[in-house]
């Protein structure tokens, strides 16, 4: 048998890469930061058709290489307010695992998660930070978000 990838392969085989951590949050991340790019173009394209403006569409990267980005990979919280991110959390379905909207987060697809995250992130910009408000202004925003999104926004809201 030979050592040589197949040919297509890019990086390492998989049996080479080692295992996915069992915890989801960490789990989430790993893919994170594998995927990194993707989740980047994604999340900024969907901040712009949702019409978050500009000048609270990402925030610089303090912990790497301090380019501006909309996608945290290193963060598990689901987004940051700083001005409008998403990290993670997004890909994690227990990230509010035995919390209000958890069921809900759960059966999402990634882009209702995503537009709830950024719903959110956006509402608590609008309210100075304060968490607890969002969470209630993010059930009621007038963002063109996913239906699943707004729901998910509505039970976390009860």
């Amino acid at each position: 048998m030979s050592k040589k990838p197949p040919p297509g392969m890019i990086g390492e085989p998989p049996s080479a890469r080692g295992g996915r951590p069992a915890d989801p949050g960490l789990h989430a991340q790993q893919i994170a930061r594998e995927w990194e790019d993707v989740g980047e173009s994604y999340v900024h394209r969907r901040e712009k058709e949702l019409g978050i403006p500009d000048g609270m569409n990402g925030q610089p990267d303090f912990d790497g290489d301090g380019r501006w980005r909309s996608f945290h990979p290193h963060g598990r919280q689901g987004g940051e307010n700083t001005t409008e991110v998403v990290d993670s959390g997004v890909l994690n379905p227990d990230l509010l695992k035995g919390r209000k909207g958890g069921r809900l987060w759960a059966k999402a697809t990634l882009r209702d998660r995503i537009d709830a995250a950024i719903s959110h992130e956006y509402e608590e910009l609008l309210a100075g930070g304060d968490h607890k408000s969002a969470i209630r202004m993010a059930a009621k925003t007038k963002l063109p978000i996913a239906e699943m999104a707004r729901r998910i926004n509505k039970a976390r809201a009860r």
